[in-house]
Order: structure tokens, then C-alpha cells, then sequence
């Protein structure tokens, strides 16, 4: 007697969510879900009413993983921009379908800088005004998402230390420009 796979929630759930990050939220349907977990639909449909739920419950978990990738970019130690620019080209070129969906399809890109802490320590730092603390802000974060941008359509590889040394240049370059 051949051996009974046991199919559960949290493991349609999790394929789910695979399959979300390799083709995209609208990727999962029962059919393919079924096939990423080599079953029929049946298991499927046995644990969750449609697929609706299916696509809700891995819909927040992508959420959850942006709103993480937020939390990170607003920490303390991150404010400065050498380590804002790592951490959104790292997502950018390991969850490359997670990021077009989350930052560049639906232009929350905007919503990932909404802190206040890198302004206030350019004003200590430049001795400038918020004004101005704001248009490097500025400038800086079209930079990065250009940097991640790149990387994530494969145009430039995730080099740490390369990305680090241009962002240096980058912010001496805005400094230049906007402080007098």
C-alpha cells in the first residue's frame, strides 16, 4: 500500500507564497497550486473554501514582508544612505517579482522612505535647513530605487561594496549641489 501524502494548510499556504514570489500574486490559482504541491485540487479545496482565502492569507504575508523591509529602512542604524541602498537592492535582487509587485507596479516605492530621521541627521550633520535636508532626502532616494531598479531587471549585479562606494560618491556629488 502506497504511502499517504498529507496535504495541510500552512503547506498550501507556504507553496502559495513560493508560488507568489516566483510568478507573482496572480500566478495562484487552484490548478497551479495543486501542481506546485503535486496533488489535485481536491486537498485544497478541502481546507479552505476558494481560493480567494488562499490569495488573502498570502497577500498578507507579502505585506508582512514589505512592511518589514519598511521597518528595516527606518531602524537607526540604517539612516544613513549607504545602508538604505543595500537594503533595497538585497530585496530587490532576491525577491524580484516580490519587488516589481510591491515597489515599481504599484508605486509604493514612495512609501518606503517615510521617515524622518535621515532628514533631521543631515540637518545636524550639513548644518542646513529642513528644506534642504529634504531635497537631498530627495534626490538620494530616486538614486536608490534607480540602484535597485537596476539591479532587480538584471542590468547591474548586487555588488555590496560597489553599491557602497557609489552612494558615497552620489551623496558627496548632492552635498555639492544643494549645500552652500
Amino acid at each position: 500500500m502506497a504511502a499517504v501524502k498529507k496535504i495541510n494548510k500552512e503547506g498550501i499556504l507556504e507553496a502559495a507564497y513560493n508560488l507568489a514570489r516566483r510568478e507573482g500574486i496572480a500566478a495562484i490559482t487552484a490548478r497551479k497550486l495543486a501542481k506546485e504541491i503535486s496533488c489535485s485540487t481536491q486537498p485544497i479545496y478541502e481546507n479552505f473554501v476558494d481560493m480567494g482565502a488562499v490569495i488573502e492569507i498570502t497577500t498578507e504575508r507579502i505585506n508582512e514582508v514589505y512592511g518589514s523591509l519598511k521597518t528595516s529602512l527606518c531602524k537607526k542604524e540604517n539612516a544613513d544612505y549607504v545602508s538604505q541602498t543595500t537594503i533595497v537592492c538585497e530585496f530587490a535582487d532576491s525577491e524580484r517579482v516580490l519587488f516589481r509587485q510591491l515597489v515599481a507596479d504599484n508605486d509604493s516605492g514612495h512609501g518606503l522612505f517615510k521617515d524622518t530621521r535621515t532628514e533631521k541627521m543631515l540637518v545636524e550633520t550639513l548644518h542646513c535647513d529642513e528644506i534642504v535636508a529634504d531635497q537631498i532626502n530627495e534626490e538620494m532616494h530616486k538614486y536608490i530605487m534607480g540602484q535597485a531598479f537596476l539591479v532587480n531587471e538584471g542590468y547591474t549585479e548586487f555588488d555590496q561594496a560597489r553599491l557602497a562606494m557609489e552612494t558615497e560618491r552620489v551623496f558627496e556629488f548632492v552635498k555639492k549641489i544643494f549645500v552652500k
